[in-house]
């Protein structure tokens, strides 16, 4: 019986560890997927990492460069959201016990990347009950309201 108990504790740990291991596989490739945004769109850099704000195509004049704002309005939009869903997708897998390893690390990253960024702080304030509201277990509550709240 001891024999059977302790071939069983060292089948669940080998499972947690494959299922840590996974996870953080998953984790990490969304991860790079995202960095290739920031890659190829190195003009978006500064809005997410620089504090810098968008410019407001509204004071614009010139129907070329205010159409030109409107287009990076959008495609750093697109790129917080594509961004909020994945802190919502690490914040669940920290929230099952999957993904235990590195979650201070993930953690401060989320809290910098709000700090870092009014335009993922917007877009987060705009969409908040998409990511959990705004209670203590929230995006917002745990990560961002410290950050945001100017924004």
């Amino acid at each position: 019986m001891a024999a059977t108990l302790i071939a069983a504790a060292y089948q669940y740990l080998g499972i947690r560890s494959t299922l840590e291991s996974s996870t953080a596989s998953s984790l990490y490739a969304q991860q790079q997927e995202i960095d290739r945004i920031f890659v190829d769109n190195v003009d978006l850099q500064p809005y997410f990492w620089h504090r810098q704000e968008l410019p407001e195509a509204a004071a614009i004049r010139d129907p070329a460069a205010k159409q030109e704002a409107q287009q990076l309005a959008g495609r750093a939009e697109a790129t917080a959201h594509r961004i909020l869903d994945h802190f919502a997708h690490l914040k669940y897998q920290m929230g099952t016990q999957a993904f235990t390893s590195e979650k201070t690390d993930w953690e401060a990253y989320m809290r910098r990347s709000f700090a870092d960024s009014p335009v993922l702080c917007r877009a987060l304030r705009d969409d908040r009950e998409a990511f959990g509201g705004t209670g203590p277990d929230s995006l917002w509550g745990r990560y961002a309201a410290e950050s945001c709240r100017g924004a």
